[in-house]
């Protein structure tokens, strides 16, 4: 169990840590910020002069900072978890196998409710959780598609398949039947 001058001082490394990433959400959506519409933040009299790579620099830079966004009140929410668990009086001890967290673990991140252990697993069981449209894409046809029972990709019948529209060395929008024939004439 945690001793009580030590649990003040991890109160105030939590407050602190409140403090600081809510300073984050703040800058990050504050005037001019995500909260503004992207086409409202970057606007001008006119976007003749700006280049297409500047739109995308833009992008970029605004899909980073929602990431960053996203962190930020992910850890807010753990830090108001591990305020909630010192009410409660359940702080230091793991949320999911009942064992006492270790105090520099608890100093080193105030936030967490885990143990390592715990931790650990977690994150290996997020890191397999995959989109549920991967598993869709492994899947070979049905018996039916094409009369094949074993998939395999063909290389070959793919590529004649997406040659029929067309190569950067063929004239575009022109059936290959057509092709063959210009100049011959």
């Amino acid at each position: 169990m945690i001793n009580q001058g030590r649990l003040q001082e991890l109160q105030k490394l939590l407050e602190q840590e409140k403090e600081e990433l809510l300073a984050v959400v703040e800058r990050l959506t504050g005037p001019g910020g995500l909260e503004t519409p992207a086409d409202e933040a970057e606007r001008e009299l006119s976007a003749y002069d700006n280049h297409p790579a500047d739109y995308g620099s833009q992008m970029y830079e605004r899909s980073k900072d929602l990431g960053l966004l996203q962190a930020a009140r992910k850890q807010l929410a753990e830090v108001a978890e591990a305020q909630e668990a010192i009410r409660k009086g359940s702080y230091g001890i793991c949320q999911s196998c009942g064992q006492p967290i270790p105090e520099e673990r608890l100093l080193a991140l105030p936030r967490t409710v885990l143990c390592v252990q715990c931790k650990k697993e977690r994150e290996t069981e997020e890191q397999t959780a995959r989109p549920v449209e991967e598993e869709a894409l492994r899947r070979p046809p049905e018996a039916g598609l094409r009369g094949r029972l074993d998939y395999a990709f063909d290389r070959d019948a793919a590529w004649e398949e997406v040659a029929e529209f067309g190569t950067s060395s063929s004239r575009q929008g022109i059936p290959s039947q057509i092709q063959n024939n210009i100049g011959r004439e």
